[in-house]
């Protein structure tokens, strides 16, 4: 695969696509393409963009927007010299810049914060409540298992707010006797998971719970 930059005007994209050049410490660069879902995650993402690239002081390296319309061409090889032939006849010299690129995938470190609450009431009435509470988080349901009569399991996708991250719930429901036991598993980057964490405790010491954190 090719990534092929016209260094002519602005591109806008109505999926919001981004390109961004990253250099490390050996000075590889690496182009990043962001699809964001909407113009708030464009939003968070040129804020992230400007930090880093300004006020730098002496580190190595650079980040910016390119301004460029950017090209994802996965051609057969004989095909790209056409494909680029034909580019560069469309153009003025010097203003293409073409770069071999292969996919590289770097994962943000996550982080699992568990909590472990007993709620006094049957399955059925706290299924409600958790519902209730990741609602008013914008929360989105992803799934919910009825496994049996006194066992569930519901997993949610939950954006924090300010630019802390999403977090991926899951959360497994089991009623013993009189009582029902949630095991609560939230993953994400640190800051998102433990800040999601907080929250939830906050909303359950409203109500007659016992709480175990790990």
């Amino acid at each position: 695969m090719e990534i092929i930059g016209f260094l002519c005007t602005i591109v806008k994209n109505t999926k919001g696509l981004y390109t961004v050049m990253r250099y490390s410490r050996s000075r590889t660069m690496h182009v990043i393409i962001l699809n964001c879902t909407d113009d708030t995650e464009k939003k968070r993402v040129r804020y992230v963009i400007d930090k880093w690239g300004e006020g730098r002081g002496e580190k190595v390296g650079e980040v910016a927007e390119v301004k460029a319309i950017v090209v994802k061409a996965d051609l057969a090889e004989g095909e790209v010299g056409d494909f680029i032939d034909e580019l560069y006849s469309k153009i003025s010299a010097g203003r293409v810049e073409i770069y071999k690129a292969e996919i590289e995938k770097i994962e943000p470190e996550k982080k699992i914060e568990r909590l472990n609450v007993t709620f006094k009431a049957d399955i059925k009435s706290v299924e409600k409540l958790i519902s209730f509470i990741f609602s008013k988080k914008n929360a989105t349901l992803g799934e919910h298992r009825y496994l049996s009569d006194n066992f569930s399991e519901m997993e949610y996708q939950v954006y924090m707010r300010r630019g802390k991250g999403g977090v991926e719930v899951r959360i497994v429901l089991r009623e013993e006797g009189d009582e029902t036991v949630a095991d609560i598993q939230l993953e994400g980057i640190e800051v998102a998971s433990k800040s999601l964490k907080s929250d939830l405790l906050d909303d359950f010491s409203f109500f007659d719970v016992q709480i175990e954190e790990e």
